[in-house]
């Protein structure tokens, strides 16, 4: 008589059969993580460029210009601004990224009515309706959105906000003509302003 229970070779077709669905299905299952990480950045930086083109819209100004240029508070020379408690991306697209020192943050400065527009005006007349942006993160992979501010004003270079993406480096070059697509470096995630 047959006693109930599993044999040992029963147990080991089993477990090998498991084995076999693991080695399978975590490769999908880590795709699935890297892909829901991009789209939450692509969504994010959509948010933060959105903000950024509402924010002029009202006030007839970008968020960190007055009517005569920089604001006197901005306090770096590559006119950079990150956004978000994270750690700032690698350079390797010659922004400058190491000597950026704005201690204003990018959230600050779409909230902020730095620029003094009038609160009350009703549209369609100049006027701050902010907050436009709220408790910007840290990118999925834990590194601080950058905004190449300096070519908000210009219309000769592309303007955008990007995400390092998954190397945690910057390869987007920094100024490139506004007449021509805008050429994304490896893995970051971009979101045009204008």
């Amino acid at each position: 008589m047959r006693n109930k229970g599993f044999t040992l070779i029963e147990l080991a077709v089993v477990l090998a059969i498991i084995a076999v669905l693991a080695a399978i299905l975590t490769p999908l299952v880590t795709g699935y993580l890297d892909q829901a990480r991009v789209s939450s950045a692509q969504a994010d930086l959509r948010t933060i460029a959105d903000a950024i083109k509402l924010h002029q819209r009202d006030t007839g100004r970008y968020p960190i210009y007055n009517a005569g240029g920089y604001p006197n508070t901005v306090s770096d020379n590559t006119k950079v601004i990150f956004a978000g408690p994270g750690n700032a991306p690698t350079d390797t697209a010659t922004w400058g990224l190491s000597s950026a020192t704005a201690t204003t943050t990018l959230e600050e400065w779409i909230n902020g009515n730095f620029s003094s527009v009038p609160t009350g005006n009703a549209f369609p007349k100049a006027g701050f309706r902010g907050p436009y942006v709220s408790n910007i993160q840290t990118d999925p992979w834990g590194n601080q959105y950058v905004l190449n501010a300096a070519n908000l004003n210009n219309g000769t270079y592309h303007a955008f906000v990007l995400s390092a993406g998954p190397n945690g480096a910057v390869d987007t070059t920094k100024n490139q003509a506004a007449t021509t697509a805008l050429a994304v470096g490896t893995d970051d995630i971009v979101a045009v302003i204008q």
